[in-house]
């Protein structure tokens, strides 16, 4: 049982108890008596009820109504060649790495300028600092790899 309702009949149960009948009760007495007692059945009777239609309905936030919503589309990369010819490989400090080299794609291709600038890199190799285009980076982005043959 609720915590509500087990409270909700302590507390008539204790007014009903503190109600002093004497051994001869006047009729007016006896019939306010009454009223009390009734009224006080009629109340706990109706907080029970109020409780429990309350703990059966959903709340209110997750009535509400939205729609749906749209599902996001899904943006299919276009698909650009880029030329072996321009893979270029670096000693850095970490390694050897693999970039499109930036002149050499400017010198190939016109729009070179219009790559991915989240792409682009700098390295920090042993012959100095050197820029270029992630190959993993262009691949996301739907370029591939020509062989230069």
């Amino acid at each position: 049982m609720s915590r509500k309702f087990i409270s909700s009949i302590m507390i008539a149960a204790i007014a009903a108890t503190s109600l002093s009948f004497s051994a001869a009760p006047a009729k007016a007495n006896d019939d306010l008596a009454k009223f009390l007692v009734g009224a006080t059945a009629l109340v706990i009777i109706g907080k029970a009820i109020s409780d429990n239609n309350r703990n059966n309905q959903p709340s209110r936030a997750y009535t509400s109504h939205r729609p749906d919503p749209q599902p996001k589309k899904v943006r299919k990369p276009r698909r650009y060649a880029l030329t072996a010819a321009c893979v270029r490989r670096h000693n850095t400090y970490d390694g050897k790495v693999k970039v499109f080299g930036q002149k050499c794609l400017q010198r190939h291709y016109h729009y070179a300028d219009s790559l991915p600038r989240h792409c682009k890199v700098r390295l920090a190799t042993t012959k100095g600092t050197k820029r270029g285009y992630s190959i993993p980076c262009l691949r996301n982005e739907g370029y591939y790899i020509v062989s230069s043959k």
